[in-house]
């Protein structure tokens, strides 16, 4: 009996500090399921929340339908049930969650300033989204979907002058978003950012960071189609429409853009069927992207571990990387080609990485790895791994496994290539420099043929302690498929 009295006690006042600090949007006139609007409930929450200084509004279960953009105020957090990452099923979708249905946004070009298009959920200042599914209704075709702005668009917070009142540190937490046609975007002066436990599956683009001038934190986030299955009807098992929508995913998503940014850290970030992992590029803002040429203040800079992209065309592009901290990979799996651009002055680490690349038809005469003339490029203790599965012998792959025109330091490697039969034996290389291009290898193992390379114009390689093992019955290798 005491500790029945106990419980009931303790779930009393914890029912008390909950419903004081979070206002409940149903207290406001809100109602889940009835197909009304409930912006206008939500906005008096909202307010109310800000004049009282409680910690936020809470939306209950069900599906709560918003015709005009939601902008969560500075230091506010809009939260929903999910207290974990999640997959948003179709009964989730139904009612059993909290699910956000957005009607905004439709027909914005997210690449030409985002910022001038209205998002379904604006955080301000250090405003955070916590706990719901968001999802368009109207999006209904997956086959032909429709542009529609960022989903949520971190800002800074501004007063009545448009003075800054507060930079966006802005936070996503345990959320998925169904059917975005663009995730997250996060914008100047994005500072501090946390992005934790979010799935999402989206048309074009996963996120965003452009004007980060301070230290961030991304992590445990998949950019995978799975998780707008359940809201189309389509089942794991049906292998023709996963296939179809793996095939439109690999020729217009892109998983992630690194703009302007200083420095953060990403851990545990998975991005699959994309035709672009991860890019690094200058500031999309004409004040930024001037300074890459003055020094490196406005160039991306990112340390990420335990991560990957799988099944990517392109794994990783960098056209602009910070020249002096650069980004470093650790722990990562990238299934894609890996691209330093020309305009890339720094520096792309990669430390127990493993790299693969299944050449298909379109990548016939593709590179696996291209290095441009002011890029460097550094592996250590990693695997490549190259198989051309999906072309013929007739019309056998022609490319090199890594092109340089720039710097290449590749040492303690291995390189695995288990099907010879598809390589044109007349072009094939393991390492190409050119120009005024530099490699410096060292301690690498060639499984399958013996380590080749060439050199033309003024490149150079230096190349010391290089193994060779046969692949064969006696040493097999079947790589994944």
């Amino acid at each position: 009996m005491r500790a029945f009295l106990t419980f009931a006690l303790f779930w009393i006042w914890t029912s008390s500090a909950f419903a004081q600090v979070f206002l409940n949007v149903q207290d406001f006139g809100g109602f889940p399921n009835d197909g009304a609007p409930d912006d206008a409930a939500l906005q008096s929450a909202l307010e109310e929340a800000s004049k009282q200084n409680a910690q936020g509004v809470f939306l209950p279960a069900g599906r709560w339908q918003f015709e005009q953009p939601i902008y969560v105020p500075r230091g506010l957090t809009l939260k929903g049930t999910y207290t974990r990452p999640h997959i948003a099923e179709r009964a989730d979708l139904e009612g059993a969650g909290t699910t956000i249905e957005c009607y905004v946004g439709r027909g914005a070009d997210i690449d030409k300033e985002p910022w001038n298009y209205r998002s379904c959920v604006t955080l301000l200042g250090s405003a955070t989204l916590e706990g719901v599914n968001l999802v368009y209704p109207e999006q209904a075709d997956v086959w032909n979907p429709v542009p529609y702005a960022w989903t949520v668009f971190c800002n800074n917070d501004y007063d009545e002058n448009h003075a800054v009142r507060e930079v966006s540190r802005c936070a996503v937490v345990n959320t998925t978003l169904v059917n975005s046609y663009a995730g997250i975007f996060m914008r100047w002066s994005a500072n501090d950012h946390f992005i934790s436990g979010v799935n999402m599956s989206v048309f074009k683009k996963g996120m965003v960071l452009d004007g980060i001038t301070s230290l961030g934190v991304i992590q445990n986030v998949n950019i995978h189609n799975q998780y707008c299955w359940p809201f189309y009807g389509i089942k794991a098992s049906d292998r023709e429409a996963t296939s179809r929508l793996a095939k439109q995913n690999l020729e217009n998503m892109t998983g992630i853009e690194f703009h302007r940014a200083d420095w953060g850290w990403l851990n545990q970030v998975f991005i699959i069927y994309a035709n672009k992992g991860f890019v690094f590029e200058k500031s999309m803002t004409a004040a930024d992207s001037s300074q890459w040429e003055f020094g490196t203040r406005a160039l991306p800079s990112f340390d990420i571990s335990n991560s990957g992209c799988d099944l990517c065309r392109v794994a990783v592009e960098a056209n602009y990387v910070n020249t002096g901290v650069g980004v470093n990979f650790s722990n990562s799996n990238l299934l894609g080609r890996v691209i330093l651009g020309d305009s890339c002055y720094g520096s792309l680490r990669f430390t127990n990485a493993f790299f693969s690349f299944g050449v298909t038809v379109s990548d016939v005469e593709n590179d696996q790895f291209t290095v441009g003339k002011q890029a460097t490029l550094q592996i250590v203790n990693s695997e490549v791994l190259n198989f051309p599965e999906g072309v013929s012998k007739e019309a056998p792959w022609r490319g090199k496994i890594f092109n340089v025109r720039g710097i290449l330091q590749l040492s303690n490697t291995v390189f695995a290539l288990p099907d010879t039969s598809r390589y044109d034996a007349r072009t094939f290389e393991h390492l190409s420099v050119q120009g005024s291009g530099l490699a410096n290898v060292q301690n690498v193992i060639s499984r399958g043929p013996e380590f080749q390379f060439s050199t033309k114009e003024k490149g150079r390689v230096r190349a010391s302690m290089i193994g060779h093992q046969e692949i064969s019955e006696e040493f097999p290798y079947n790589p994944p498929r």
